[in-house]
């Protein structure tokens, strides 16, 4: 069996022209809820909207990567270009198989419908399981074995929410 060559991405667009991540959406229907999303490609940048509801103790959704195992041991910082409707939002790095397993975690705070670059410092980013901080130091080591990247309506906020994002990239 063929062992998979671990990549180390530079930058992912978001655009029509990407092609080695594909994104989908991943919502509380899951586990008893109502929310919807959906995605919307761009020519230059991907739409994710929808509506949080809270129906039976459950008001989530995410937009996640599919698995490619990557290297980011040697970035300090990643940089989104986005666009929010002003919620807070969630950048989750996951690292373990499951969905319901440990990630690491940084809040996006930014001002509503407006085109702007966010910087995550990777040594801020927080362990993070079930969208519950956790209280240990930052493991640099799972930086080794990353497996996809999820974007979190965070706080449970009902209503309708839209991000637009045009890149990340890794520094």
């Amino acid at each position: 069996m063929k062992k998979a060559i671990k990549f180390t991405p530079k930058e992912i667009f978001f655009g029509m022209n990407q092609y080695r991540y594909r994104w989908i959406t991943f919502n509380d229907t899951l586990t008893g809820g109502k929310s919807t999303s959906k995605l919307e490609q761009q020519q230059d940048w991907i739409t994710y909207s929808g509506i949080i509801r809270n129906i039976n103790n459950s008001a989530w959704s995410c937009m996640r990567s599919n698995k490619i195992e990557q290297d980011l041991r040697d970035y300090s910082l990643i940089e989104i270009k986005l666009k929010t409707d002003g919620r807070p939002y969630a950048f989750e790095i996951e690292y373990n198989e499951g969905w319901q397993n440990e990630k690491l975690v940084s809040m996006i705070y930014t001002l509503p419908h407006h085109w702007t670059t966010v910087q995550l410092p990777i040594h801020q980013f927080k362990h993070a399981k079930l969208r519950q901080i956790l209280d240990k130091k930052l493991d640099e080591s799972v930086l080794n074995h990353v497996l996809r990247y999820n974007f979190h309506v965070a706080e449970e906020i009902t209503g309708p929410f839209q991000l637009d994002i045009e890149c990340i990239r890794f520094i």
